[in-house]
């Protein structure tokens, strides 16, 4: 005779009760990967708030700005990295 397994029905339940947020989440991300890659340099160079960051990360790490602007010739990434 075969042992009640638990695994399906505990999945089905929690899934029944979990998939709004699961959903949402996914939805949420989506929408900020979105709007995350297409920002370009000038928004960055425009935003008060990238450049907030940026000096206090160049304050704080000024070897490590370098270091990524050298590898990636000042992309965008370098910014979004470090806020």
């Amino acid at each position: 005779m075969r042992k009640f397994d638990p695994w399906p029905v505990f999945f089905k339940r929690e899934w029944n009760r979990n998939w709004p947020f699961i959903v949402g989440f996914a939805t949420t991300g989506a929408i900020i990967t979105k709007y995350s890659l297409s920002l370009t340099e000038e928004d960055a160079k425009k935003s008060p708030f990238v450049q907030r960051h940026k000096k206090k990360y160049v304050e704080k790490y000024p070897d490590v700005i370098v270091r990524l602007n050298h590898l990636n010739h000042g992309d965008l990434a370098n910014v979004w990295y470090l806020c």
